[in-house]
């Protein structure tokens, strides 16, 4: 019957993983964008590595600093397909919200061509999908792991294997990742077969045999030449190897254990790692690889990696396309209550073992092997994400299997035997229920092509392109009269077109105050990022509802006109508006940027916590529309959120960000150094001004406001107060106001 029922499982796996392999549109997968271009450049080059540069932009970004094996594994499988047609294939959406979860859409990462992603598959098309189903017998590899390992640690618990094994085959997560083209599906079938190798190991009643070495050396190897997290299995290698000795009281499985396995390690991958010293001067090529992903401007703390708790377990369930498709909210909430519980009763299950000593030494030293493999893979996550933005909870599958397998015990050891026969399967099935309503409830609308309308042929066009192509605005209706700072713009506009394009253009919505500054904006392709204006024929209309963010620091009360325009943006160039007496911007209506309400008193309302100590609850501003070689005032209102022993000083700074030039500033302790923050009393409200003189020779633009606090350290640094966000998380140490236009000079007589 076990058998019956895991062969079950495995069967229901390959379907659904397949499913959402083909469900889930090319490219649409987590960094698959990137992870596909290094399968495409080793299938045409020979299998030759890419050398890495972060000042060349590639295909494949930070993936070519990656351990190779899978993708050499998928470029043997597809080099036989003729991909030349890749860069047609992955057009890429310049505006897609990544990381960003918008009311408007705007998620797919690619305009797709659904013509020629149709089904037969041919070309890239076909290289992706192979690279996928190949990914898809990874994740069965891990499935069969899972149960292997808990059948190893609970051989009379069939309840408890059973439930490991379906939670781990049909959590949307894993299916979503093992239907993509991704090298955590190799790495994760390594780690979690590497920590089954340790468990046989510990678990042998005899010295092992050169072959169990061996073994465990080529996984390691091949490991260690998937992904570098492999690396953190090696001393639990040798921790083993030195029990096993201990145990036999025989000094060969550590010493000859360790020569064996380890050399065949060094024998697979060591090349690679030679190969980045070289290169890089970094044998495992991680500086690389964060210097074409991207640092953290500021390494994250405890207190901000805990505010990405909900990322983290997104990412764990299910969080799809580029982390930007969530599942509903309930079902992480009921997902997450679950997985908590399993872990408090997991806990009272080891604490009951233990204490009762139910268990021998020797049946304690595989179990710990799995728990400590759990810790040490979360350890290693916080401290990569720490680096570099990257909270996502796949990035522990790699212990996956352990995972499953306490979490199974945690749910039932304290059931009865006839409850567990019903308590199991009802909690498997309702995951792989969970399982298979996702490709079809969430992921397949979010992709689906918008409805396109046909429009008259005889229609004056209002936007016309230099090179060829023509619009016209059918209808716009702004759905939101007044709005607060921090909330959306919802704005519904219908077009046509009335001459075909030959080029692709991006569509921009302004919020603009009567300064001419744009207070918040939105770029973003026609059809919620999933059209093209290059596919589009005459007469052909669609709607685009949008979404425009207002800045939750905007200065208020204003009133913004909404403006409407197209542009290319390689060249930066606009569409005309046609007409004789043309406008030169098409505004559409108007929005009233309101005040928030309060109880402070404070003018412009807002609210920015500076290391939990110190507020900023409002502020104005004397002129938003400076010329350079002007004065104007900024001031600010503060309040105490507790006792301040250190005298802060305050900056404020005007700002063109991507040259960090300043162009005015100030900085001195509140109210001109009469109110240091040591001497303020909690509740009372600080009024701070100051004078801000613009550069003479300024540029004519828009810079930011930008304020902070400040302490001057012994070494003559500066230690600047982080700004902490409503979750608890630690941001920037720095905050945007308004944004500010300079004027030109004023020339004087």
């Amino acid at each position: 019957m076990t058998r019956r029922v895991f062969t079950l499982i495995c069967a229901l796996y390959l379907a659904l993983a397949t499913i959402y392999s083909v469900v889930t549109p090319i490219f649409e997968a987590s960094d698959e964008l990137w992870h596909y271009p290094m399968v495409h450049v080793l299938a045409n080059n020979g299998l030759r590595l890419p050398v890495q540069d972060p000042a060349v932009q590639t295909p494949w970004r930070q993936e070519g600093s990656q351990p190779p094996l899978y993708y050499l594994i998928a470029a043997v499988l597809t080099a036989p397909i003729d991909t030349g047609d890749l860069e047609y294939v992955r057009r890429i959406n310049p505006h897609a919200d990544i990381g960003l979860v918008l009311p408007d859409g705007n998620l797919n990462m690619i305009v797709h061509r659904h013509d020629t992603e149709a089904f037969p598959w041919r070309g890239t098309v076909l290289a992706v999908h192979v690279a996928r189903l190949s990914s898809v017998l990874l994740g069965l590899g891990t499935v069969i792991v899972t149960y292997c390992l808990a059948y190893q640690l609970f051989p009379d618990k069939p309840a408890i294997r059973l439930l490991g094994t379906a939670l781990n085959a049909f959590l949307p997560m894993f299916l979503f990742i093992s239907g993509s083209v991704n090298n955590d599906n190799l790495s994760n079938l390594l780690g979690n077969l590497l920590t089954l190798l340790i468990v046989l190991l510990l678990k042998r009643e005899r010295a092992p045999a050169w072959r169990d070495y061996a073994l465990i050396g080529i996984t390691a190897g091949m490991g260690l030449l998937s992904k570098l997290n492999i690396g953190f299995l090696i001393p639990l290698i040798a921790l083993a190897l030195l029990l096993v000795s201990l145990r036999c009281k025989d000094p060969r499985p550590f010493f000859f254990g360790g020569l064996i396995s380890g050399g065949l390690t060094i024998a697979i991958a060591g090349w690679w790692y030679v190969r980045n010293l070289q290169l890089y001067g970094d044998p495992t090529g991680l500086n690389v690889f964060l210097d074409i992903v991207g640092r953290r401007a500021i390494r994250a703390n405890a207190a901000q990696l805990w505010a990405e708790r909900e990322s983290f377990t997104r990412a764990f369930w299910g969080f799809f396309g580029g982390m930007n498709l969530p599942m509903p909210d309930p079902i992480y909430m009921i997902l997450n209550v679950v997985a908590g519980f399993s872990q408090i009763s997991a806990l009272v299950f080891l604490s009951q073992t233990a204490l009762r000593r139910r268990w021998t030494l020797a049946r304690w030293l595989p179990a710990l092997i799995t728990l400590i493999w759990i810790g040490v893979s979360f350890a290693s996550y916080l401290r990569w994400t720490a680096e570099t933005p990257a909270s996502q909870g796949r990035l522990i599958f790699g212990a996956l299997a352990s995972i499953w397998v306490w979490i199974a015990v945690g749910l039932l050891w304290w059931q009865p035997i006839r409850l567990r026969r019903l308590t199991a399967p009802a909690l498997g099935g309702g995951m792989a229920l969970l399982a298979a309503l996702v490709p079809f409830t969430v992921i397949a609308p979010a992709y689906a092509p918008p409805a396109l309308t046909q429009v008259s042929a005889d229609t004056t066009p209002d936007f016309i392109a230099q090179d060829g192509g023509a619009l016209t605005l059918i209808d716009s209706d702004i759905l939101t009269d007044s709005v607060h700072a921090g909330e959306f713009v919802h704005i519904r506009l219908s077009w046509g077109i009335v001459e075909r394009f030959s080029r692709d253009w991006s569509l921009f919505l302004h919020l603009v105050s009567p300064d001419d500054v744009i207070v918040a904006q939105r770029d973003i392709y026609p059809g919620g990022g999933r059209l093209a204006l290059s596919d589009l024929d005459v007469k052909i209309g669609w709607t685009d509802d949008i979404a425009v963010f207002i800045p939750q620091n905007a200065f208020a009360p204003q009133r913004l006109s909404v403006e409407v325009g197209w542009y290319h943006l390689p060249t930066g160039n606009r569409m005309i508006i046609s007409g004789e007496n043309a406008p030169e911007r098409w505004i559409i209506g108007f929005v009233n940027l309101e005040s928030k309400p309060n109880d402070l008193g404070a003018p412009n309302p807002i609210s920015i916590n500076f290391g939990d100590l110190i507020e900023l609850i409002g502020y104005t501003m004397s002129d938003l529309s400076p010329a350079a070689g002007s004065s104007f005032d900024v001031t600010l209102y503060w309040r105490a959120l507790k006792p301040i022993t250190t005298d802060y000083v305050v900056f404020v700074h005007l700002i063109d960000p991507p040259t960090l030039t300043i162009h005015a500033g100030s900085d001195a302790q509140p109210a001109g150094w009469t109110r240091p923050t040591s001497t303020w009393q909690m509740g009372e409200i600080i009024e701070d001004r100051h004078t801000m003189t613009v550069n003479p020779n300024a540029p004519p633009a828009i810079y930011e406001v930008e304020i902070g606090l400040y302490i001057q350290n012994q070494d003559g640094g500066f230690d600047r107060l982080r700004v902490v966000t409503p979750d608890g998380g630690m941001a920037n140490d720095y905050a945007y106001l308004n944004r500010v236009r300079v004027l030109p000079r004023e020339e004087t007589p």
